[in-house]
């Protein structure tokens, strides 16, 4: 079962495990974390936004079979990795994208 983390948790864990492997003061792996956290959360957005907005949502009127399969996919990957992810990853893909009910079709 693949449950939503809370990120705060996800924050204090990852700084937990930074002060058992490098021995320093929990307020600097915290810090530490949170950058880790801050990068990880904008390369993933960009990402995803960036796969949303080349995303073909005209796919299903193909008579290509190939393209269909290709589309439905990449739709599938796309949704199961918006899944998986925070509320707050989501709106902030949603603010990157010219439309924002792009998102609607994988949510």
């Amino acid at each position: 079962m693949n449950s939503k983390l809370n990120f705060r948790s996800v924050v204090f864990k990852r700084a937990y495990r930074i002060v058992k492997e490098s021995k320093c003061e929990f307020s600097q792996a915290l810090k530490q974390a949170w950058n880790r956290y801050r990068a990880f959360k904008a390369q993933k957005v960009e990402e995803l936004a960036s796969q949303i907005k080349g995303f073909d949502f005209f796919y299903c009127y193909s008579d290509d079979s190939r393209i269909t399969r290709h589309w439905g996919k990449v739709q599938k990957e796309i949704s199961s990795q918006l899944k998986q992810l925070p509320r707050s990853f989501i709106s902030a893909i949603t603010g990157q994208l010219t439309n924002s009910k792009q998102i609607q079709s994988f949510i």
